[in-house]
């Protein structure tokens, strides 16, 4: 029983505050959704019924106050980032990253050839 209850004790000393400790971090990064959809209008094409899966992703890091996008596929493009409606920087290459130090809505549009994404964070 003495067993039992000493491992017990040590069980939490030991793990339980390391635990409480890990669930009080807040996340340093947040994922921004973006939505995208083609560009071009063709009307001789078949409709398809699934939803267009490009793989680009944006991140917004609160640390180093920015805004990450990472592409990874063979289109080019360009970048543009809004700031409450306004655009205030853009990018020719779609992996790129936008330091944003001001709160407020950013916008995010990626615009290529074949495809556009959109997506937004309230910072």
């Amino acid at each position: 029983m003495k067993k039992i209850l000493t491992l017990i004790i040590v069980f939490m000393t030991i793990v339980f505050p390391s635990y409480v400790q890990g669930t009080n971090r807040r996340p340093t990064s947040k994922s921004i959704i973006l939505d995208s959809h083609p560009t071009n209008d063709r009307s001789n094409q078949p409709v398809h019924r699934a939803p267009m899966h490009i793989s680009v992703e944006a991140w917004y890091d609160a640390l180093s106050e920015s805004i990450t996008i990472i592409y990874d596929g063979e289109a080019s493009g360009e970048v543009f980032l809004y700031h409450d409606g306004v655009l205030i920087e853009s990018s020719t290459d779609i992996n790129t990253t936008f330091i944003v130090t001001e709160s407020g809505n950013y916008a995010i549009e990626i615009n290529t050839e074949y495809w556009t994404a959109t997506g937004s964070i309230d910072i």
